[in-house]
């Protein structure tokens, strides 16, 4: 509940800083934004798989209490994140004097002292993670939340505030950086209290069967992850590259609201898979087959309305929030929505790969995503001059020519040990409805032009209660909808 809570209030804190910033300072910065935090998501690729597999060691050592081993981990750890931290320094310097090269129409005055801003921020959040990681691991995560939160509040006010007197993005990325800094050393410091076995990591050496099962799970993640990093890393980089920062500035605004939408789907589907792991040790076959038809219907039932939504809404919210000059065209939106549904369809695969420990089954899938995502993408952007649209149909396609079939292939061939059959079946069909429901609540959004607050209350209205007719006509008779519904049925009656 409390991560909740944070989670919407910190998607509000971002909506109302990048409002400001949008009046503020234009496009333009707002561009340079986006474009920096795709390069930095690309250098930080040294990263891969580490975090998960410091949480994952140090699950066993913190529940039996051993501290000398935990105290090892840690030794480890702070090495390692100082060697990635050098890492990501040494790379962004390398490219710090063609930042220029990947602007086009254009760039902004003191672009490089940005990007050193920028560097330096995601340096300084490596300096104390392996602190973090602890916490996690030891089922404290609230203190994360709360801490994060905090800043992220701190941050915000003295960011709008900035703007709205001096409309300076230097000052801007100065508390950026600050407030990341204070952040990670008060986390620190609690660390340090809380673990006091911790404060003189000299000496402390890690077994190498340990360092041994680190470097092997560390591996096995690393394949999966670096097709995630290239996809979702690069449109900014190739908008700015191929379009200019107005282009990169105006896709932020809607990738805001799409990612927000998406960490809170995620989070909902998530809450229902906590037991997973068990489920896949202790569970029969046929039952766990049961519960993933249910989780991928589940998925999809979010999904198909969250769509629905975006379709009807999303360029009214815009023309709302910062008005109509912001809207892109309705193509490239309908390209947006598309990409976001196929997106969101391919996580219930990917919690499953995760509980059955499949990573390392996929490291190659993940690298030939990565390579022709990124092929694409470039055609569709650079060749056939698609726009925006473009870098996003390389990813769709990338996602139904391989993530579609691949990745629930090898949950069922290798983990449930059913056949592919009937979950393709499904999938084209729960992939046909939302194609149908999106190009319907894309046309009732034209029809239904009312303007202002009042006039999206009404549409979203109209939307949901045509959605909920269409979607029980099409689903009542399924054996998933109606475990659901009792679901929801239990679940309203304890309210």
């Amino acid at each position: 509940m409390v991560a909740s809570l944070t989670q919407m209030a910190t998607i509000l804190l971002r909506f109302v800083v990048q409002t400001t910033f949008i009046h503020e300072l234009g496009l333009r910065y707002l561009g340079v934004n986006g474009l920096f935090n795709n390069i930095l998501a690309l250098l930080s690729f040294s990263e891969l798989g580490l975090g998960s597999a410091i949480i994952f060691s140090m699950y066993r050592p913190l529940a039996e209490d051993q501290r000398n081993e935990i105290a090892a981990l840690m030794s480890f750890y702070r090495k390692a994140y100082a060697f990635i931290a050098a890492i990501v320094s040494m790379l962004g310097l390398i490219i710090l004097p063609f930042i220029g090269l990947l602007i086009k129409h254009g760039s902004v005055p003191y672009i490089r002292i940005y990007f050193c801003l920028f560097l330096a921020n995601t340096v300084v959040s490596y300096l104390f993670a392996y602190k973090r990681s602890i916490l996690t691991a030891d089922q404290k995560d609230y203190v994360n939340l709360a801490n994060q939160f905090i800043f992220m509040l701190f941050q915000s006010i003295v960011q709008v505030v900035i703007l709205l007197v001096w409309k300076n993005y230097f000052l801007f990325l100065i508390i950026l950086v600050t407030c990341t800094f204070l952040s990670n050393l008060v986390i620190s410091l609690q660390v340090d209290r809380r673990y006091p076995y911790l404060n003189n990591l000299s000496g402390v050496k890690l077994p190498k069967s340990d360092l041994d099962d680190i470097v092997h799970n560390t591996m096995g993640l690393i394949g999966s992850q670096i097709g995630g990093i290239i996809v979702f890393g690069t449109d900014n980089l190739l908008i700015s590259s191929f379009l200019g920062l107005v282009s990169v500035g105006l896709y932020t605004n809607y990738s805001l609201i799409t990612n927000a939408l998406g960490g809170i789907l995620n989070k909902a589907v998530g809450a229902a898979t906590a037991s997973l792991g068990n489920l896949t040790v202790n569970g029969s076959k046929e039952h766990v087959y049961q519960i993933f038809q249910r989780y991928v219907f589940l998925n999809f039932s979010l999904t198909f309305f969250v769509v629905s939504m975006l379709a009807s809404c999303l360029d009214p919210f815009i023309k709302v929030w910062i008005g109509s000059r912001y809207l892109l065209s309705a193509t490239t939106v309908f390209v947006i929505i598309i990409n976001f549904a196929i997106n969101q369809m391919r996580q219930p695969a990917g919690n499953f790969i995760a509980a059955y420990g499949l990573y390392r089954k996929i490291g190659w899938k993940s690298i030939i995503e990565a390579f022709f995502n990124l092929l694409l993408s470039v055609f569709f952007i650079a060749v056939l001059k698609l726009g925006i649209a473009g870098t996003l149909l390389g990813t769709i396609l990338t996602n139904l020519l391989i993530n579609a079939w691949w990745e629930p292939g090898l949950v069922l061939k290798y983990g449930i040990g059913k056949k592919f059959s009937p979950y393709l079946k499904d999938y084209l069909v729960y992939m046909l409805v939302l194609c149908l429901s999106l190009t319907f609540n894309f046309y009732l959004s034209t029809v239904l032009d009312w303007r202002g607050f009042a006039g999206l209350f009404l549409i979203a209205i109209v939307s949901l209660t045509a959605d909920i007719f269409i979607f029980v006509l099409l689903f009542w008779h399924k054996k998933e909808f109606v475990f659901l519904w009792e679901l929801l049925m239990r679940l309203l009656k304890k309210i």
